[in-house]
């Protein structure tokens, strides 16, 4: 009995570990490309003056592949002017991507200093792309004043560490304070610097924060999946240059092998509807071809929303940057709470009505709890289908991008299937986690129920939640 006990205890910690309660794709946003970012200040007797230099690293360089149109493996003047118009068009709708703040210290304003570029500047050298603009701001370094500089992507294309700053032509005390992508630097009246913070200022025309800066870390767990998801991103890079070199056998096999182990790392993760299918079969008396059926189907939806997306993307719009990625992922999230909010009220409907007529007729052997043989097609099932998998991961966009780039549109598709495979198998598991626990409260009527009311209590709670964020 004590075994039984525990191993049902077991069935219930897997299944909450496995339906963590993100339901975006968090590893998309750890994967996200690195741009690396100098900045240099320069104190002016009537304004200040803004030199940025941005370093992209081998990531994002290898989604430029549509660049390449003369296949040669390399950016020609003319690709390169092509690239920086994309960026530069992207650049100038959010202000850089650049956020500057100056006001008196403690006092920050919220006005920020639009960004006029004097001149801009594109390269590429050793694999990485680098992207340099000046400009001035029309304020005055003084004492007792701060300045913020900040680097954010609000549209998620891109992740940026500060390297570098250098403060030029200021002889009074400073002080810089760097974060991962925010600085402020602080300019003090030396008539009121304690000793103590005497210490810490520097009167040093130029200071280096490379040493001050840690990398953010993820929760480890988070940190090594989003690892392997990049090793076995990188593979499937390799072999689909192979395949559009070779076209060799060998290289679709691993190909196809490969994808299928990121389908499952990619499911791993947060996300991807594990928690809605988790409740769902807790909730539901359906059987496991039932399960497998709808793991199948999700897995299928999720991977090809993001497939023809990147269809939409690159052949209709033929865009660089996916920035509007994040508005289209937005509405998918909306309009997936609203279909679980609506599968969650039509649920609690049905087993309020059950519960009624079963009070009845008691004396039907054929009436189950929740009104439903388990094994027919069930409206509510292709909604949890549509709802756990109608929002596109950016992280597959950036593999269908890739393999759009190289001309080779079928290795996508099969590329996609085999990813598709992987993520309905981790699905799968969770839903027959699920189905275990439900088949093991089945003999306690009040545990069921609450296993039942439960579950769909927490499906309406996450609708709303994902409604209301």
């Amino acid at each position: 009995m004590l075994l039984r006990t525990n191993k049902f205890l077991l069935y219930i910690l897997l299944t909450l570990f496995l339906s963590t309660t993100s339901f975006s794709c968090a590893l998309c946003r750890v994967d996200i490309p690195m741009v690396t970012v100098d900045t240099k200040v320069s104190a002016l007797s009537t304004k200040t003056h803004f030199e940025i230099k941005w370093k992209f690293d081998e990531q994002f360089v290898s989604q430029l592949t549509q660049y390449d149109l003369n296949e040669n493996g390399k950016f020609d003047k003319n690709e390169q002017k092509e690239i920086a118009k994309a960026l530069e068009d992207y650049l100038y709708i959010f202000n850089y991507l650049t956020k500057i703040t100056y006001s008196k210290k403690h006092f920050m304003s919220d006005k920020q200093v639009e960004i006029k570029p004097i001149s801009t500047k594109i390269l590429f050298e050793n694999n990485a792309m680098y992207y340099s603009y000046n400009f001035d701001a029309n304020f005055i370094l003084q004492n007792n004043h701060t300045l913020k500089i900040e680097f954010q992507d609000k549209q998620g294309n891109f992740n940026f560490t500060l390297k570098d700053i250098i403060l030029k032509d200021y002889q009074d005390k400073y002080l810089i304070k760097p974060t991962m992508h925010i600085a402020q630097i602080v300019f003090d009246d030396p008539a009121v610097v304690t000793a103590k913070t005497n210490t810490q200022l520097k009167s040093k025309p130029t200071i280096s924060i490379q040493e001050n800066i840690e990398p953010i870390k993820t929760t480890g767990f988070l940190e090594e999946l989003s690892q392997q998801l990049t090793i076995y991103k990188e593979k499937i890079q390799a072999l689909l240059n192979d395949i559009k070199q070779t076209n060799s056998v060998t290289s679709y096999l691993w190909l196809l092998f490969f994808s299928f182990i990121y389908g499952i790392l990619h499911a791993l993760g947060p996300g991807h509807g594990k928690s809605l299918v988790g409740s769902y079969f807790l909730s539901q008396n359906r059987s496991v071809l039932k399960a497998f059926n709808i793991s199948l189907l999700i897995g299928i939806v999720h991977t090809f929303s993001a497939f023809f997306l990147t269809v939409f993307i690159y052949l209709v719009l033929n865009l660089l940057f996916i920035s509007f990625l994040t508005d289209i992922e937005y509405v998918a999230t909306k309009l997936s709470a609203i279909i679980i909010i609506a599968i969650a009220l039509y649920l609690l409907y049905k087993k309020y009505k059950m519960s009624n007529k079963l009070s009845f007729t008691t004396h039907n052997p054929n009436n189950t709890s929740c009104g439903c043989s388990g094994c027919n097609t069930k409206s509510e099932d292709l909604g949890v289908i549509l709802a756990a998998g109608i929002v596109p991961c950016p992280g597959t966009v950036t593999i269908f991008i890739f393999t759009f780039g190289l001309g080779i549109y079928y290795v996508g598709f099969l590329s996609a299937i085999f990813m598709s495979l992987g993520m309905s198998l981790i699905i799968f598991v969770t839903a027959y986690l699920s189905i275990n626990v439900r088949k093991k409260s089945s003999s306690n009527a009040t545990l069921t129920k609450i296993f039942e009311y439960g579950s769909l209590g927490f499906i309406l709670c996450l609708g709303l939640f994902l409604l209301i964020v």
